[in-house]
């Protein structure tokens, strides 16, 4: 039986009261007294891409390694910029944690906190076939984050015939990267999901074609509110209804997508058995007058691509707070 299931969570961050919160690297030593464990790894490298989330008050670095808002071992540190313009930060670190138990009650865990202590995320998807297999030259094709906005898409659609939604070219206007290279569909000889970032499929012939209209799936009109439209997936046993999933729509002003997993590499922070989660990430904001224009918001939905059900699983995301000075 295919066990996938998904989880879907969003945070958003404009005051955090913190406590005696220390947000420093870790500078203790290595911790680990033993080897990580054993098992099939693809041997990916350590992801290095990260992207710019600054559509509004707040500028923050997004690493596509399953981490974010710091520069990594050796950099300065915090780069959580509130406001965007200063030189002031909220947010040292933070990264998805997630862990549950299989049939034989032994943890599947992926966490990390600073990358000189270990990693256990790697870039791009698994396969579906059960085995949740990646391979380096995957995981480094896949380090990379998609950065679009909702501008731009709202653009692209002044330039669609009302009547058929196929786009009409036009001299004065060319569509721009964000659209023409959005990563609709992972590539099926190599086993993986043809649906990978949402998109609006004007024809509804399956495929993303940006000349026929399609585009990244901003909910322009507020359809998708309690839709009834099924998550494309042909991975997943029956179709899921009643909700936004993430693999239906992209959210905010702007938004970066990417995705990640935990099978690429032995787990050297955690030293953890690999579960073989795939997630599909995206950190998006809003430009507003209000409140919302100084937070920052997340949404992870997790696959579990392995053939086995995880119990007792719980996922957060883990925060490293800058609040009142380190």
């Amino acid at each position: 039986m295919n066990n996938t299931f998904r989880m879907l969570t969003t945070a958003a961050f404009c005051l955090l009261l913190a406590s005696a919160a220390l947000a420093e690297e870790y500078k203790y030593g290595n911790p680990k007294n033993s080897p990580p464990l054993k098992g099939t790894t693809a041997g990916c490298s350590p992801s290095s891409a990260f992207e710019w989330l600054d559509v509004n008050n707040v500028r923050a670095r997004i690493n596509a390694g399953g981490d974010m808002w710091w520069d990594l071992p050796g950099g300065t540190g915090s780069k959580y910029y509130i406001p965007k313009g200063g030189s002031a930060t909220s947010m040292f670190s933070g990264s998805l944690w997630i862990g549950g138990l299989d049939i034989n009650n032994q943890l599947k865990l992926a966490a990390q906190r600073y990358r000189q202590v270990g990693i256990d995320y790697w870039t791009g998807p698994l396969t579906i076939d059960g085995t949740a297999a990646t391979d380096n030259t995957i995981c480094a094709q896949f380090d990379r984050q998609w950065k679009i906005t909702r501008a731009e898409v709202d653009e692209f659609l002044t330039n669609v015939d009302p009547a058929t939604g196929a786009f009409i070219p036009n001299e004065s206007y060319v569509i721009p990267k964000s659209i023409l290279e959005w990563p609709a569909h992972g590539d099926v000889s190599k086993k993986q999901s043809f649906y990978l970032a949402p998109f609006y499929d004007v024809d509804g012939d399956g495929e993303y074609n940006p000349l026929a209209g399609d585009y990244p799936y901003y909910d322009i009109d507020n359809s998708l509110c309690r839709t009834k439209t099924p998550t494309l997936d042909e991975s997943i046993e029956g179709s899921i209804y009643g909700s936004v999933l993430a693999d239906q729509v992209i959210k905010g002003d702007q938004t970066i997508w990417w995705v990640f997993n935990d099978k690429g590499n032995f787990h050297t922070e955690t030293n953890g058995a690999a579960i073989g989660m795939e997630i599909r990430a995206q950190v998006f904001g809003f430009a507003t007058n209000d409140e919302v224009n100084n937070m920052t918001f997340y949404s992870y939905e997790i696959i579990n691509r392995s053939t086995f059900e995880l119990t007792n699983t719980y996922f957060s995301l883990w925060v490293d707070p800058d609040l009142g000075c380190h």
